[in-house]
């Protein structure tokens, strides 16, 4: 209960801010009728404990909403096929200034902001509380700051990678006013992410309450899998460098993850501990993470929207006729090519099919049925209620990473070795070095499998055509500035300094 009652914080704290902050209008011509209290804040642990949290409700609300995570990283030429969603058919076809509401609203950036705001307040602020109320460690103010960091350079990655330029703002803004500020490079922003995690992961610890030391009082069994470590902020520097296609440092960070991940307790999972809607990757459970944006049923976070639940689950596993989206057969037999692979595949002599990612694939439509944590993860049909967590990178994936660094570097046989850990993890033959398959390609094919469904599919294809350069249609949108999303009318409104982004005019 104690875990459930700090985490409760984040929701009550990060829905509150969230409200002021992403009104993000123009400068009000009355006083905020919060000043008051935020007067009697930053005074005590409570308080720092309380805004740390907060930050980590914001991410959640920022990435979450109207399914964000799934649609920016799933939908635009990727394997999910909308069954009768009209909008979300048009993003699949990249037809971003269709006039439905969903799409608008992904087309605003002021949630991430938010969230940035939060993390820039922490930092500024912070070290007040340290002056005031004894409590309050020099070691915690260093966590605490280091986290507040890497939840900002986070926001700020996760941006380039939908709209490529963005406003960079270092310092907090009054909630009651949205700077106006003119967008910044791509390298600008990620090279101040980069600075940012770099800094934080010098301070952050591999895990929080260990031994005696504990932290805010708890040990760390409250904190497992839910707060941003050292791993965590490698992990990102890897997928920075990644984005920008400076191989040289992704392999750096990337293996500095694979040579230290048992220190935060991490292993390669298999794929029961994946899929187990109760203990499994995306459950309830206190399973050690890398980044993972939990929503707890127990907290009253559990939602029917925001989850890729409501749009991938339909009939058996829920009462929903049919699901908005769903993998077609075709590409299911596709990606899935090994009768052995323990994700999916289909027995040659007894033609069972093994159902670790996918439900009824003989019915009507396959449904998705890797992630289906309904409410805690033990619920039924009848209540549409769900609370996965969002993972935005684990193991496995770093792992793959790593191997795609070091085939871009031309160290063959150590992209095989990492490549076939995965594989021998899921039941598949090894790749070997006379194969016929391109080993950059085999090692997407590899991603596309393993996480279907986590908001990678996009951003791989984008990778692998600035590598390769042989996918027309991604390519011709990378020269374009098309592979971004346009800019929300309602921002541009709000900030005379901004454009749209070309592509999109």
């Amino acid at each position: 209960m104690k875990r459930f009652n700090q985490l409760r914080i984040a929701v009550l704290v990060g829905v509150s801010v969230l409200v002021s902050a992403t009104s993000c209008n123009k400068k009000l011509d009355i006083v905020s009728s919060n000043l008051g209290s935020e007067s009697k804040e930053w005074a005590s642990i409570s308080d720092t404990r309380a805004h740390l949290m907060g930050i980590y409700g914001l991410m959640r609300a920022a990435t979450v909403n109207n399914y964000g995570h799934w649609i920016y990283g799933e939908m635009r030429y990727g394997d999910f096929t909308p069954y009768s969603r009209a909008d979300l058919r048009v993003v699949q076809e990249n037809k971003l200034k269709s006039a439905y509401p969903l799409v608008k609203d992904l087309t605003d950036w002021r949630r991430f902001y938010a969230a940035i705001n939060a993390a820039s307040l922490f930092i500024e602020r912070a070290p007040e509380v340290m002056a005031k109320d004894k409590r309050y460690t020099e070691r915690d103010m260093k966590y605490d700051v280091a986290q507040a960091r890497a939840a900002r350079a986070f926001m700020y990655f996760y941006m380039v990678r939908i709209w490529g330029e963005v406003p960079l703002l270092k310092d907090s803004y009054d909630n009651g006013s949205f700077v106006e500020v003119n967008k910044s490079s791509e390298a600008t922003v990620l090279a101040f992410a980069e600075d940012e995690l770099l800094k934080a992961a010098q301070d952050l610890p591999y895990a929080y309450g260990v031994g005696t030391q504990t932290y805010y009082g708890e040990n760390s069994s409250t904190w497992v899998g839910v707060l941003i470590n050292k791993i965590t902020a490698y992990s990102l520097l890897a997928h920075i460098a990644a984005w920008q296609n400076k191989y040289i440092n992704a392999d750096v960070y990337a293996k500095f993850v694979v040579d230290n991940y048992t220190k935060a307790g991490l292993n390669i999972l298999s794929v029961a501990n994946i899929v187990n809607p109760t203990d499994g990757l995306f459950g309830p459970s206190t399973r050690p993470q890398i980044l993972a944006i939990r929503a707890s049923y127990e907290l009253g976070e559990a939602t029917n929207t925001g989850h890729i639940e409501s749009l991938t689950l339909g009939y058996p596993i829920v009462t929903k006729a049919k699901p908005d989206i769903y993998v077609s057969r075709d590409t299911i037999n596709n990606v899935f090519d090994d009768v052995n692979d323990t994700r999916f595949g289909i027995d040659s002599v007894s033609g069972l099919v093994r159902t670790n990612y996918f439900t009824n694939y003989n019915g009507d439509i396959p449904i998705f049925s890797k992630i289906k944590v309904i409410r805690n993860g033990a619920g039924d049909s009848d209540f549409s209620i769900f609370g996965s967590n969002l993972i935005f990178t684990r193991l496995e994936e770093i792992i793959l990473l790593l191997a795609e660094a070091k085939e871009v570097l031309g160290q063959h046989d150590e992209a095989i070795k990492y490549l076939n850990q995965i594989k021998s993890a899921r039941g598949l033959k090894p790749y070997i070095s006379s194969s016929t398959k391109d080993l950059l390609e085999e090692i997407f094919s590899e991603r596309r499998r393993e996480l279907m469904g986590e908001g990678w599919r996009w951003y791989d294809q984008i990778r692998l055509a600035k590598i390769k350069k042989n996918n027309p249609t991604i390519n011709n949108l990378i020269a374009t500035g098309g592979i971004y999303w346009p800019i929300s009318a309602d921002v541009l409104a709000r900030n005379s300094k901004l454009q749209q982004n070309t592509y999109w005019k």
